[in-house]
């Protein structure tokens, strides 16, 4: 609609264009609480919409910040606003830029529930992967329709708010009242980038504090606002609360001396290791783990890993992060995710650091990575190469029928028993990490198999059971090898994903996964009430088999009775630190979550109780120590320890 002479108009038609899309992203936000529903079942309908009510300051946010230049040029009392040229620049930026932002929570609706973490700048540095992963987007886009169809409607409402609510004006001059609506647009501008009056502008990490509740601070958040905040390779803040030196800074030191035995690695110096990532593994999928959370009874979807736990040293588990390569980072590395992008995406991948792996082929080991997929699906080649594992296997060099081949990778089945052929002829000892496929979306597997395996809520759980039929049947064959029984094996999970009750939806039990070392002689059984961490099991095997070289971890030996036990994890601006009794919420500046393990739904915060104050301000003080060294190690490039 062209408005001619009519400030008047002009500008109601400018609000309007800008209203329409409010009501576009709000309605983005209710695809991404429809489609994660599950995770905010049980919270207050109230507190819900208040959620939706505070959201609005952050889609504001982003519509500001990515329509800034038209907003600004549409704004001002200038000529230059009813050339068409500059219009249909206007337009053009307006449709891409908003396309763009709409877009990333569109398909952040859906993906959230793999990763429980809004989109950060971490996808600028995974893009080189979209090539090679086609084939699995398209299975999205199948099996995700109703998302497709949902996004195809407001993107159709995006273009109509671009072409229907035209801001041609052909006034020959500028009216008075242009200069002031000019001065409130300005000012409106200034006030939407912000999000608001406060002293600060919005972050991302102010979620945590709009939302009713810390499990809803997703809800809050704006996928497109979170990308452009985090946009840089890193952003890891500097951590200073002690001087150097100081004795708290000492008992979190990540250099560690070598040669320090627990009681029980005489039985385990100089044996094989066979570390098992499992996708998605979470807890609540493990029939023997669950017991105590189970809200409802249900089919056992893992009956050869729970025969195996009862052979096994098994943790109160805890995972670091919430995607693979955050996963496999902790677990080969020793490096927890603990800033908005995974360590291998930041502006510190270039640090030498040491692994597992370059430790123990100090001490002769050859040492094998395996994964079923493409090769740097995930990243997981790079952190491979970073590593210095001697061998890496990978869809491309599975040399079985392509049948056993799906448009994700090779299916767990078939690539575990290559595996173990593989293992049989490599040089001992030798330390081997295998990390399961068929367990992440699209969730394929032989369809000679379908109908064998149970079939629960979610599409996963009928591909844990197969996973772990895949387990079986690996187990079954390494037991006729001759390195089998000189083989310790670790059997860890990445992250957890689709959480079915409530205790897996918070912000402790989303990160509660399997951690059990295995010896097929019998010689590690049991079950500690102490709480383990992805970043401990590297420490742990180095320990167990007897290396003597110094190396650098931000974990500790689980065999170690004087190590502090805990796990550590970051989402969203707000460090979690969990103890055998305790769960502690630190913003890297006050403690704003204290709750006593055994409060597994986190329901009552006990932040203002005096009767625990010694307790929050202990737990304090180590997450200050902890993030300084982290923070202070990774800044300086100072990640490993000579010998």
């Amino acid at each position: 609609m062209q408005q001619k002479n009519n400030p008047k108009k002009y500008w109601q038609t400018l609000l309007c264009k800008f209203g329409v899309l409010l009501v576009i992203f709000s309605g983005a936000r209710l695809l991404f609480f429809c489609c994660n529903y599950k995770i905010f079942a049980g919270e207050n309908p109230w507190h819900i919409f208040k959620t939706f009510v505070v959201g609005i300051r952050f889609d504001l946010a982003t519509i500001a910040t990515f329509n800034l230049p038209v907003w600004f040029f549409w704004s001002l009392p200038l000529k230059i606003r009813s050339w068409k040229t500059f219009n249909a620049f206007a337009t053009v930026w307006f449709l891409l830029a908003n396309f763009l932002a709409l877009l990333v929570n569109i398909i952040d609706a859906k993906y959230f529930s793999f990763t429980f973490k809004r989109m950060s700048g971490e996808i600028f540095e995974q893009s080189a992967l979209l090539a090679e992963s086609l084939s699995i987007y398209v299975h999205m886009l199948l099996g995700y329709w109703y998302v497709v169809i949902i996004g195809l409607v407001l993107v159709y409402a995006l273009i109509l708010a671009a072409l229907k609510l035209s801001l041609t004006n052909k006034t020959n001059g500028i009216g008075k009242w242009d200069f002031a609506y000019s001065f409130v647009s300005a000012a409106l501008l200034i006030v939407c980038i912000r999000g608001g009056f406060q002293r600060k502008p919005l972050k991302p990490v102010d979620s945590n504090i709009y939302a009713p509740s810390i499990q809803m601070a997703c809800l809050v958040n704006n996928s497109a606002f979170n990308i452009f905040h985090t946009r840089k390779r890193a952003n890891l803040p500097r951590c200073e609360y002690f001087p150097d030196g100081d004795d708290i800074l000492l008992k979190v030191s990540p250099k560690h001396e070598g040669g320090k035995f627990c009681d029980t690695c005489t039985d385990f110096r100089g044996k094989n290791v066979f570390i098992i990532i499992l996708e998605s593994f979470s807890a609540e999928y493990v029939g023997v783990l669950d017991g105590k959370f189970k809200e409802h009874s249900n089919v056992t979807l893992t009956p050869f890993l729970d025969s195996l736990i009862n052979r096994s040293y098994i943790f109160d588990g805890f995972a670091n992060g919430t995607t693979s390569i955050d996963g496999l980072t902790s677990i080969v590395l020793s490096i927890p995710p603990l800033f908005d992008v995974s360590y291998i995406n930041s502006a510190y991948a270039e640090n030498a650091v040491n692994s597992l792996a370059s430790i123990l082929k100090k001490d002769g080991y050859t040492t094998l990575f395996f994964y079923g997929g493409k090769r740097n699906s995930c990243n997981f080649d790079s952190l491979r190469s970073k590593a210095q594992f001697d061998e890496y296997y990978c869809q491309y060099d599975y040399d079985g029928p392509t049948s056993d081949i799906s448009g994700w990778g090779v299916y767990d089945e078939e690539f575990f028993q290559f595996v173990a052929k593989k293992v049989d002829k490599a040089k001992r000892p030798f330390c081997s990490v295998l990390f399961s496929l068929s367990s992440h979306h699209p969730f394929l597997y032989p369809q000679r198999l379908h109908g064998k395996f149970p079939r629960g809520n979610e599409k996963l759980q009928e591909l844990i059971a197969y996973t772990d039929y895949s387990l079986q049947r690996f187990f079954k064959t390494a037991e006729q090898m001759d390195w089998y029984k000189d083989t310790l094996f670790v059997l860890v999970a990445d992250h957890i994903a689709c959480p079915q009750q409530r205790y897996y939806k918070n912000t402790l039990g989303g990160y509660s996964i399997p951690i059990m070392f295995f010896d097929p002689n019998g010689k590690l059984v049991g079950k500690s009430s102490e709480v383990a961490q992805q970043i401990d099991i590297m420490p742990s095997i180095l320990d167990l088999v007897g290396s003597k070289h110094k190396y650098f971890a931000f974990g500790s030996s689980l065999f170690d009775q004087n190590a502090s036990k805990f796990a550590i994890s970051y989402k969203g601006g707000i460090y979690q630190l969990v103890t055998k009794n305790f769960v502690c919420k630190f913003d890297g500046a006050n403690v704003i979550g204290f709750y006593q393990r055994s409060d597994f739904l986190l329901e009552n915060n006990l932040v203002q109780d005096p009767k625990y104050f010694i307790e929050k301000e202990n737990l304090q003080n180590f997450s200050k120590a902890f993030l300084q060294q982290y923070s202070k190690s990774i800044k300086n490039n100072d990640m490993t320890v000579s010998n």
